[in-house]
């Protein structure tokens, strides 16, 4: 296993049922572990209630959407079957976006058994190194998009990791960035990571969640991860900074 990409291991193909049962959607996402068995399923808000939109801003309407959207969260690959709603109160949390720049970004506490791989796990993984910083984050360097591409997946469980160069300097915006590489529909929350060649060495580094294509100009749109972990601490008063 630990030949694998790492980053693979953590991107998940999640699929939603609505309150019925009948499916809902099929989407992106990947593991951050908070500590033990305790993790977080990250993604885009919109892929638990919208489907086939680029972003989704759905506020004051909270009481509706467990009758509207996803009621049920599962992966076949983890072993997992979570409710999203407890009545009409979502379980999970979503950016604020107090400044209304659509960032579309949510996470569902889960517990998991076997720790599985994680997006935040530091180190050496077989030929991969994953590091926290010291990448260039300039533009023209090099990453992937993790995910699942209209539901497709290597040998049916595996992400497609899709090639990308950044299209501007990662830390002019704040709240989102853009990279030369089309995702496609089904990726939208997957994990947006440089990779780079030193030695004998990959490198990979978690920079941001993947939500929109802007098909036209084959322009990858992303959450910055500084923005991803306001969420993640807002779910964990006691976590750490990443």
């Amino acid at each position: 296993m630990d030949l694998l990409d790492p980053f693979g291991l953590a991107t998940q193909r999640f699929v939603t049922r609505l309150k019925s049962g009948e499916p809902h959607q099929v989407f992106s996402g990947f593991l951050y572990q908070l500590g033990g068995d305790r993790y977080l399923v990250l993604t885009a808000l919109h892929c638990l209630l919208r489907p086939n939109t680029f972003y989704f801003k759905n506020r004051g309407t909270e009481a509706t959407w467990s009758d509207l959207y996803g009621h049920v969260l599962t992966c076949k690959a983890l072993g997992l079957e979570v409710p999203l709603y407890d009545g009409s109160r979502p379980l999970f949390s979503w950016h604020g976006d107090p400044d209304d720049a659509a960032l579309d970004v949510a996470a569902v506490p889960v517990r998991l058994k076997g720790e599985p791989q994680a997006i935040n796990m530091l180190g050496r993984f077989g030929d991969y190194k994953v590091v926290r910083e010291g990448l260039a984050l300039t533009t023209g360097s090099p990453g992937l998009i993790y995910g699942y591409p209209g539901g497709a997946g290597i040998l049916r469980e595996a992400p497609i990791a899709r090639g990308f160069t950044l299209a501007s300097d990662y830390r002019i915006s704040p709240f989102s960035f853009h990279v030369d590489g089309i995702g496609g529909a089904g990726c939208s929350g997957g994990p947006v990571a440089l990779r780079e060649q030193v030695g004998d060495s990959t490198l990979l580094q978690w920079i941001g969640l993947y939500v929109a294509t802007h098909e036209a100009e084959r322009l990858g749109r992303c959450i910055p991860l500084e923005r991803v972990m306001e969420v993640v601490a807002d779910l964990d008063d006691d976590l750490a900074s990443y």
